[in-house]
């Protein structure tokens, strides 16, 4: 079974104000991507490498009357930051991948006014930094890296406090590096801009 990247999630309590800060420092425009049933949103940014990954800029839904889940501690009093919270692999088996791990139903509006439906293993609830990756399969959906041309590829995902799948594709296995301490994640970014970390957002 091979593992590959399929997105990086950065999070924070203001969609709209984290969708600005993003595009600030790195010259790019996030698509807006839609909102979720558990009661967020989300922007996204296609990445060229590795190959078929993205970035999923996530906060509250703010037509959503409360967040139902908090995956990515969007509703949690110490995260008033926005941060890299957490990353996604999709293996080629999402089933063999889970393990002992509950394998979940999930599904998004587009603003096309489409439903995307995946199958998900869903990350680490009420955490900061999630560095143990979670995992997806889009089954039929559209993916997400699709909705534009990329202009910005991965440098660096640093993953501290976990250790990294055994079976990573080449290129995904290039760019993610594990190292030991506190829970925490840290993104570089090749963008229009320039090399930027995306801890100074």
């Amino acid at each position: 079974m091979t593992t590959h990247l399929d997105h990086i999630v950065i999070a924070a309590p203001d969609l709209n104000e984290l969708v600005s800060r993003f595009t600030e420092l790195t010259g790019i425009t996030p698509v807006e991507g839609g909102r979720h049933n558990t009661g967020s949103a989300n922007a996204l940014v296609p990445l060229s490498q590795p190959a078929g990954s993205y970035i999923e800029l996530i906060g509250p839904d703010p037509e959503a009357e409360k967040l139902t889940e908090d995956n990515f501690a969007l509703a949690s009093t110490t995260a008033t930051e926005p941060r890299v919270a957490a990353w996604c692999v999709r293996p080629d088996d999402l089933d063999g991948f889970a393990a002992d791990k509950q394998v979940e139903e999930m599904s998004r509006q587009t603003p096309q006014g489409t439903t995307l439906k995946w199958r998900l293993i869903k990350p680490t609830p009420g955490v900061d930094y999630a560095p143990e990756p979670f995992a997806i399969d889009w089954q039929n959906s559209d993916h997400p890296s699709t909705v534009e041309e990329p202009l910005a590829r991965v440098v660096k995902l640093t993953v501290q406090g976990a250790q990294l799948p055994g079976d990573l594709a080449e290129e995904t296995a290039a760019v993610v590096e594990a190292r030991e301490g506190e829970p925490y994640l840290e993104l570089v970014l090749d963008t229009p801009m320039g090399e930027v970390n995306l801890k100074d957002i």
